[in-house]
C-alpha cells in the first residue's frame, strides 16, 4: 500500500537572513529509492527562497542575534508558514534531515504539525540523529530516528514492518526508547537510484529551475580520523564505499541531458568566506560538485573517472574535496583536463604539531607538494584552514599564516573551531570539563573571532590570522 512522505530540510540560512537553493541530497536519495518501491514520496527544502540575492559570511554572522531569537517564539511567522505548507501537503509521513544546528527547529516544527496532524508519523534522521542515540529524549513529537542511513529503514517503517525489528529505527514503547543501532550498510550503492531531482514540493516551474541539483555523492563515508570531524563516527570508516566510475558518469550525463538545458543561477557560497556580493553567483548552473567527504580517495579510481569524463567530451566544469596526499601530477593534470575548476583542500594548520595532535594523518609536505602539482597542472583551489584547536600556541598559528602565504591558494576559507557533537575532540573535551552541550546557534563561531576552547591565542595573532581574507583573489564565488 502506498504511503505519501514529505522529506523535509528545515530552516537554517533564512533564520540568518539568506537562504539555501540546493537540493538536499540525504533525503533526495530516501525520496528516490521509496519512489522506486512504490511510494509518493516528495522533498521540501524549507531554507529555500525565490530570490537571487544571498548574503555573505560576513552578514550571515551578523544575524545571530535575530537568529536566536527565532527560538524564543514558537509562533514566529517562519514556523507557521514551514508548519502550513507540510500541513498542506496531507503527509503521512515527515522525515527531517538533520544536523546539531536544526535540532531546535525540528523540535518546534514537529511539535506545531503534531497539534494540528497528530496521525501523520514524524521521522528524523541524518547526522545528528546518527550521532545522538538519545535524540527521542529531546523530540517529544518525534516517533521515530533513524541512525545512519535512512533508505532500507524507511522503507520498512512504510512498508508497516514492526519498528522494533528494524535495523537502524529508534522508536518509543511503554517501557522507554528503543534503540536498534545503526542501519545494516548498504554495500552495492551502484544499485540505488539517483536522488530525487523531480518531485521538488511548493516549487512552481520556474522555481523549481532555481534548485541546484547538480551535487553528486560518490562515495559514502571517509577512512580517514580527523578527530574534529563527525564523519567517522556517522559512516564508520571501515563502512566506506564507493561508487563505479561507470555509474557516477551515467549521473552526470543525466545532469547535462535533463537539468543543463535550461537558464539558472545559483548561490555556491555556503558558509565560505566570500567577499563582494557579487561574487557569490554563478549563472547557468554548470558546475558539477562532488561533496564527498574526499573524493580523490582511490587514486586509480579517480583516474578512471576523470579519463571517462575526457573521453566521452562530457564539457561539465566540476569540483570537489580533496586531500593533498592523494594528488600525483597524472592525477592533477588530468582534473585540469576534464573541466575541474575548483578543489576544495582542508589544509587546516600549517603546524605539524597541531596536525598530529587532531589525527590529520597528512604532513604540511604532504600539503605543500600537494599545492604546487594542483598550481602547476593550472587547477584553481581553495584553501581551508582552522583556528583554535587545543593546545595550539601563537607560534603554531604563526606557521599556519606563513604557510597560507606560500602555498598561494586562489582562495583562503578560515574557520576558528568549534567543536562537533558526536565528535572525537567533542568527546575528548567534555571530559576535559569543557561545557560544550550548546544550543545550536554556539556551533557556529567558524567565523566570528571568538575562540571556544583556547586561551593561548592572542587576539593580535588571531586578527593576523583572519586578515587573511584578503589574500582571496577569486571573484567568481567558487570555493
Amino acid at each position: 500500500m502506498s504511503s505519501r512522505i514529505l522529506l523535509v530540510n528545515p530552516p537554517f540560512y533564512r533564520l540568518l537572513g539568506s537562504h539555501y537553493n540546493a537540493n538536499s541530497l540525504g533525503i533526495a536519495y530516501i525520496a528516490s529509492y521509496l519512489n522506486k518501491h512504490g511510494h509518493d514520496a516528495w522533498v521540501y527544502n524549507a531554507d529555500f527562497l525565490n530570490t537571487q540575492d544571498y548574503s555573505n559570511s560576513a552578514d550571515l554572522f551578523k544575524e545571530f542575534k535575530n537568529y536566536k531569537n527565532y527560538f524564543q517564539n514558537p509562533n514566529d511567522p517562519i514556523w507557521v508558514e514551514v508548519v502550513n505548507k507540510i500541513n498542506d501537503f496531507k503527509p503521512e509521513w515527515v522525515g527531517y534531515t538533520s544536523y546539531t544546528a536544526n535540532l531546535s527547529a525540528i523540535d518546534i516544527i514537529s511539535k506545531k504539525l503534531k497539534s494540528i496532524r497528530p496521525k501523520a508519523k514524524q521521522v528524523i534522521g541524518g547526522v545528528h540523529a546518527t550521532l545522538d542515540h538519545n535524540v527521542l529524549d529531546h523530540l517529544p513529537a518525534i516517533d521515530y530516528s533513524v541512525q545512519r542511513e535512512g533508505e532500507e529503514a524507511m522503507l520498512s517503517l512504510l512498508n508497516g514492518n514492526d519498528p522494533k525489528s528494524i535495523s537502524g529505527v529508534a522508536s518509543r514503547s511503554s517501557i522507554g526508547i528503543l534503540n536498534n543501532g545503526d542501519a545494516d550498510a548498504i554495500d552495492l550503492i551502484d544499485d540505488l537510484p539517483f536522488p530525487e531531482r523531480e518531485k521538488l514540493y511548493g516549487l512552481n516551474e520556474q522555481e523549481k529551475q532555481m534548485v541546484d541539483v547538480s551535487y553528486i555523492c560518490s562515495i559514502r563515508g571517509c577512512p580517514y580520523r580527523c578527530n574534529y570531524c563527525a564523519s567517522p563516527f556517522h559512516w564508520k570508516r571501515d563502512k566506506t564505499r564507493y561508487r563505479s566510475p561507470e555509474s557516477v558518469i551515467d549521473e552526470m550525463r543525466l545532469l547535462k541531458n535533463s537539468y543543463w538545458d535550461r537558464y539558472k543561477e545559483f548561490d555556491y557560497s555556503a558558509s565560505a568566506n566570500i567577499g563582494k556580493k557579487s561574487g557569490l553567483i554563478i549563472e547557468d548552473n554548470t558546475i558539477v560538485y562532488f561533496v564527498d567527504d574526499v573524493f580523490t580517495v582511490k587514486k586509480e579510481r579517480v583516474k578512471r573517472i576523470l579519463r571517462m569524463m575526457i573521453n566521452e567530451s562530457l564539457g561539465m566544469n566540476w569540483k570537489c574535496e580533496a586531500r593533498t596526499d592523494h594528488l600525483d601530477d597524472e592525477i592533477c593534470n588530468l582534473m585540469a583536463e576534464a573541466g575541474c575548476v575548483r578543489v576544495k583542500l582542508g589544509f587546516e594548520s600549517g603546524s605539524d604539531d597541531i596536525l598530529k595532535k587532531i589525527q590529520k594523518d597528512e604532513t604540511k609536505e604532504d600539503m605543500r607538494r600537494g599545492a604546487i602539482m594542483l598550481r602547476d597542472a593550472g587547477v584553481p583551489f581553495t584553501a581551508y584552514f582552522m583556528a583554535g584547536f587545543p593546545g595550539e600556541t601563537n607560534e603554531d598559528l604563526k606557521q599556519t599564516i606563513d604557510f597560507a602565504k606560500e602555498i598561494d591558494a586562489d582562495y583562503y576559507s578560515l574557520s576558528i573551531l568549534s567543536p562537533y557533537f558526536g565528535t572525537k575532540m567533542y568527546y575528548n573535551l567534555m571530559e576535559e570539563g569543557f561545557e560544550l552541550d550548546k544550543k545550536p546557534w554556539e556551533y557556529f563561531y567558524h567565523q566570528t573571532g571568538e575562540l571556544m576552547v583556547n586561551s593561548e591565542i592572542s587576539e593580535e595573532v588571531l586578527k593576523e590570522y583572519l586578515a587573511l581574507n584578503e589574500l582571496n583573489t577569486d571573484g567568481k564565488g567558487y570555493i
